[in-house]
This record gives structure tokens, C-alpha cells and sequence, in this order.
């Protein structure tokens, strides 16, 4: 294969390819390098807001067009907003390619905000922070970002609150768009059946009603930690225990992500294996790792029901110190073995390749490929993982938050 190459338009877009003869489709994205953390308090969940907004009509194409037209090619588009980025990705055949180019620009550079659309989105939205309040394994990870970054722009939700989303106005987009979407921070990638000189073509051709802008650095986010317990009538508490983690740019990221593996990462990791299936103190048990920009959250996910949430705490607890005393080398083989897999497979579908080819770009402003990730995995070391989880584990301050019948818990 080919090596992979960003290009720079006169404008300073981004674009790069990754081409796939052997198949007759193609994925498209457009990330934005913006996101709910470029928000302050006053506009928190604009970015998410917006991105609805982007399928809700433009200069050219009616909402019910932009739905239409789309289907009617038996394509698939959908879009999605992050801490620190906004994503437009879209997948079709590859006769429609550049249709999908024109549609995505279409939509970024010409939504009219019509405030019809405004307002019966504006629902939407409220109806989606409703659904979210009312799914505790979902509003846990809010309550969890919270606590641990407090009312630093890490801490804000993704979909904002209920008073901000109603007095949101037309003018309050059309000026986030004038202030965050330019052409230096925006990539647009593509994966599957389609030429390199193409995608350069016609992204020149469409996309020329952008700033010229740049974004304002993103301000420095700490670590604070805490304890937050939300009482509320469930079956179930649903808890994570959190702690400092590591940023994407960190010289460990891998080995961070290694460890989130081995601890709680599939059915063969510790947590699974303790908590669920020997001791069955929980259903649904996970480690991840959160890498932002500058910072990052290691966090433990559990559901539980209230007579065995201390026990299942303590039983976390003995994990962690296990953890940090010894890794066996045969569960680093296994995560390895399980890391590479995962990368490959991933490699068959175009979804999968246009997600991580603007993920590096937007984050890395370089193209990581599959063998500099895979020597890196490899020459981790059953030492430097127990090191690394001593130096989460032990040296920073908690998070702990926990929704349902919290009162008797005793926290991490």
C-alpha cells in the first residue's frame, strides 16, 4: 500500500486519501477542529446544536431535500460532536463520490438556520438531554467529567443545558460558524474507491465559503477530582472511579491504553474476570481511557444493585493493587495479540479508515501508521505497565460518582 500523504490546498484545507481498490464504496468525513470544549459556559452546546442544524436546510436544498436526496442515492450521512472535534461523514458508492463532497459542503457553508427549523430542533435537542437524563449508565460519564474537571470546558456536557439550548438564536450560530469553521482547522478525508487527485479536485471546487480564521488556542484544562453521589429511586447503581489519565500526545498513550485492556477491557481482563465472573457483583464491568489535547481520564464503569456496591468498590480496589504490583506476561501477550487484531480488522472496513485517517489529522497533523502503532504495542514491557499503573493509581486524587440509591455507599 501506498504511503498515505496530507495535502494542503492554497487555503491551508487538509485532505488526504486512503484508497481501497477492492471495494465499491467510499466514506467521506469532514472533521472540524472544534468542539464542545472550545465553548464557554454561556454557549455550551452550541457545537452539538449546530451540527443538527447542518441537516435542517440550506441556501439550495430544503430539510426534507438534504434527507431525500441523500436516501435516494442509497447513501448514508450523519454527523457528531466531541469534546474537541465536530465530524460530517458520509458513506455511498463510489459513482456518488462527488456528490458526497458538494453535499457535505453544502451543508457546512450554506445552512440557512431558518428558524422554523430553529425552533423544532431546539425540541429535539430537549428531548435528547431528557433521554440522556433519564439513561443513568449514560448521564453517569456527565456527572463523572464533571466532578473531575469541575467548571473547566472538560467539565461542560456535550449537549449543553436545557437554558442554553432555549435562547440559542440564528445569530448565535452564524457567528460560531464565522468563529470556529475556517479552512486551517478543518480535514477532509476519504476511504475507500476513491483517487487522490479527486478528492484534492473537488473539495477545491466546493469548498471556498469558509474563514480564514484561526481558532483561539484551547485553554488549559486540570485535573481536580471529587465525589459526586446522585440519589435516585433504581435498581441499580451505576458508579465510575476515576483518576488522571494521559493525553493522546503522551509518550505512554499506548501503554495507558494497554492497561485499560488488561484491567478491564474484554471478557478475559481482571475486572470481568472477579467481578462478574467469579464473584457476579455486576452485568456490565469496563476500564477506558478519555485522551484529550492536554490531559486524559482513566475511568472504571460498573452497574450494580445497592447492597453490592461497597463490596464491588473493594473488590476494584484489590484489582488496582494486584495490578500494580505484577502483570503477568502472558495477559500482555493476550492484549497485544488483541490490540494488533483489533487494528487490522478494522482495516476492512472504509467507516473505520476515514475515522482514524481524520482523527490523526485533526489531532496529530500527521498520519500514524498501522506499523509505527504496532512496533510501539510491541515493545511494551510487563514492567513499565505496573509502573504506569502505580503512577495513575496512586499518586493522583479520585474521581467517584454514582447515581441511584447512593446512600450508604462508601466512596473509592
Amino acid at each position: 500500500m501506498s504511503k498515505k500523504q496530507i495535502h494542503k490546498l492554497s487555503n491551508q484545507l487538509r485532505i488526504a486519501v486512503d484508497e481501497m481498490k477492492e471495494v465499491e464504496t467510499v466514506s467521506i468525513g469532514v472533521f472540524v477542529n472544534t468542539g464542545s470544549r472550545n465553548e464557554n459556559l454561556k454557549i455550551n452546546g452550541i457545537s452539538h446544536f449546530l451540527e443538527h442544524m447542518a441537516f435542517k436546510g440550506t441556501k439550495k436544498r430544503s430539510a426534507k431535500q438534504i434527507a431525500e436526496e441523500f436516501e435516494g442515492i442509497g447513501g448514508y450521512i450523519n454527523a457528531y460532536t466531541s469534546k474537541e472535534k465536530t465530524v460530517y461523514y458520509t458513506k455511498v458508492l463510489k459513482q456518488h463520490a462527488e456528490f458526497a463532497v458538494e453535499f457535505l459542503s453544502d451543508i457546512l457553508q450554506n445552512s440557512t438556520f431558518d428558524n422554523k427549523e430553529l425552533e423544532k430542533e431546539r425540541g429535539v435537542i430537549l428531548q435528547e438531554i431528557a433521554m440522556t437524563n433519564d439513561s443513568p449508565d449514560d448521564i453517569i460519564f456527565d456527572y463523572f467529567q464533571s466532578t473531575a474537571y469541575g467548571n473547566q470546558s472538560l467539565g461542560q456536557s456535550i449537549l449543553g443545558s436545557p437554558e442554553n439550548i432555549k435562547k440559542f438564536s440564528r445569530k448565535n450560530f452564524i457567528d460560531y460558524i464565522s468563529d470556529q469553521y475556517n479552512y486551517r482547522d478543518i480535514a477532509i478525508v476519504g476511504a475507500g474507491s476513491i483517487k487522490e487527485d479527486n478528492l484534492l479536485k473537488w473539495s477545491e471546487k466546493y469548498f471556498n465559503n469558509l474563514g480564514k480564521n484561526k481558532i483561539k488556542p484551547l485553554e488549559v484544562n486540570k485535573y481536580k477530582g471529587g465525589v459526586l453521589l446522585k440519589e435516585k429511586k433504581l435498581e441499580q447503581v451505576n458508579l465510575i472511579i476515576g483518576f488522571d489519565g494521559l493525553s493522546y500526545n503522551h509518550q505512554d498513550y499506548y501503554k495507558i491504553q494497554v492497561l485499560a485492556m488488561i484491567l478491564g477491557g474484554g471478557m478475559s481482563s481482571r475486572l470481568f474476570q472477579e467481578i462478574r465472573e467469579n464473584q457476579g457483583l455486576a452485568y456490565s464491568i469496563y476500564a477506558f481511557n478519555y485522551s484529550f489535547q492536554d490531559s486524559g481520564l482513566f475511568g472504571i464503569y460498573a452497574g450494580t444493585t445497592p447492597d453490592k456496591s461497597n463490596q464491588l468498590i473493594n473488590s476494584v480496589k484489590e484489582q488496582i493493587n494486584k495490578i500494580c504490583k505484577k502483570i503477568d506476561k502472558a495477559e500482555l501477550d493476550r492484549v497485544k495479540t488483541q490490540f494488533q487484531a483489533g487494528l487490522l480488522m478494522s482495516k476492512e472496513s472504509t467507516s473505520s479508515r476515514m475515522q482514524k485517517l481524520g482523527s490523526d489529522i485533526i489531532s496529530h497533523n500527521k498520519i500514524i501508521s498501522d506499523k509505527e502503532i504496532i512496533d510501539k504495542i510491541k515493545r511494551i514491557t510487563e514492567k513499565e505497565i505496573s509502573q504506569l499503573a502505580s503512577k495513575i493509581f496512586i499518586n493522583t486524587k479520585t474521581t467517584f460518582s454514582a447515581i441511584g440509591k447512593v446512600k450508604n455507599i462508601i466512596p473509592f
